[in-house]
Order: structure tokens, then sequence, then C-alpha cells
């Protein structure tokens, strides 16, 4: 199987050296569950060029950025019509934060800055009957940094979990191959301890960074959604 990862951010440079690049997080964290994948990436909001053929690949995965879905960079819109490519070749995609909310964007739904501010830290999440069969049924935590929301599901989505700030946290599609959540299972704590550190008082208020930062010692179910994930793509292609 081969997976191209589409990389619509990269860690600032400072945070590279101990966490690496997007696309390496994601390889560290879904290799082992889908051993039989070998992995690709594309730096598309580097001016990286998106396939010419959606065929050159098995299937596509897209990660988080910094950028929101509604905010006139060059890169978006390419690739919100290459996601509607994939769609009408029945190709697998999957996306994590933004390339959630991408993906639910070029879809047909619609992403907005949310009324509750930052969602930061170890979260936990409900299932819905949908993502019972992608995750199990038991609550999800893992770890979260976004301050955008899908507010309109596109049509076609299902919702997979949710909690009270977050209440459309992961989508499953019907009628093509696409799974997405909002929170972020490649990351590691000492990542998102990094970024608060840097952010608290700056882009992040401080009381919401301190809040997170205590959050971080709780367990986590990356490996759950790892297997799920690695499932979607090894049913779909």
């Amino acid at each position: 199987m081969k997976l191209c990862i589409l990389e619509a951010d990269r860690p600032a440079e400072a945070f590279r050296p101990a966490h690496g690049t997007y696309a390496g997080m994601f390889e560290r964290w879904l290799a082992p569950a889908l051993p039989e994948a070998t992995f690709d990436n594309l730096f598309v909001a580097g001016g990286e060029t998106l396939p010419g053929d959606p065929d050159l690949y098995d299937a596509y995965l897209v990660t988080g950025s910094r950028a929101g879905v509604y905010e006139d960079h060059a890169w978006i819109a390419p690739l919100e019509a290459f996601l509607r490519e994939l769609r009408a070749r029945n190709r697998p995609v999957a996306g994590v934060c933004f390339g959630h909310q991408v993906m639910a964007q070029a879809f047909g739904g619609t992403v907005e800055k949310s009324a509750a501010g930052w969602m930061l830290g170890r979260q936990e999440h409900m299932l819905s009957p949908e993502g019972a069969e992608v995750f199990g049924p038991d609550p999800l935590t893992a770890l979260s940094f976004h301050q955008d929301q899908i507010t309109a599901l596109p049509p076609g989505a299902a919702r997979l979990l949710s909690n009270d700030p977050s209440p459309n946290g992961g989508l499953v599609y019907t009628g093509f191959p696409a799974l997405s959540v909002q929170f972020h299972p490649e990351f590691q704590p000492g990542y998102i301890h990094d970024l608060l550190l840097a952010y608290q008082g700056e882009r992040v208020p401080m009381d919401r960074a301190q809040s997170a930062l205590a959050t971080l010692d709780g367990a986590l179910d990356n490996d759950r959604v790892a297997r799920g994930f690695a499932e979607f793509f090894r049913r779909n292609v």
C-alpha cells in the first residue's frame, strides 16, 4: 500500500530538532498499525505540487496546519479540488485537524472559528454508533490544539465522536471512502507541552494554556485510533 501524506504545514523550525515534521509524526504513529504501507509526503503548503494523477498513490492523509481553511492561501483551493477528485475516483482519504476541516469544506460543509475558543490538551470524546464501529465503543482520549470547528456537516457525513466544546470531532462519509478527526492522534504530549509554553500569553490565553498543561500526564488512545485508521485504509485500498 502506497500512502501519501499531504502536509498542510510543518512545525516552526524551533520545534523540529526535538519533534520532526508532521509527516514524520504521522508515519511514526500509523506505521506500527499499518506495516504493509510505504509512506511518501508532499509539502503542499510549501508549494510542492499535488499529484497530476491521483491514482499514483493508493490512499492519502491530510495533516493539521496553523492556517484556517477559510483563509486566503493560494494552496487551499487546489487542495480542495484535489480532495473532490479523490472522491470522484473513490480513492481513500483521511484527515486530522486542518485535514478534517478542509475535507468538510471541500465536500460542502462549513468551518468557522469556535465561539468556545481554544480546545487544548488531553480531551475525552464520546463515540457515536458509527464511531464505535471504527474505534470501539468506549470513550476516547486524545490531544487537541485548535480553535476552529466544523459547524455544518457536509452532505453524506456522519458524526463519529464528540464532546461539548467539539461536537463534530470526527466524521465518516457515505458513498466514498473518507474519514477524519479533529484531534491529533499523531501528537505526543511533549510536543503539545512545548507549543503551550511557546504560545501561552500570546497566541493562546495564559489560563487556557495552564489548564491544558495540567492534563498532559493522562493516558491517551493514540494506538487505538491508529488501529481504526489502519483498518479504514486496509478495507478501502
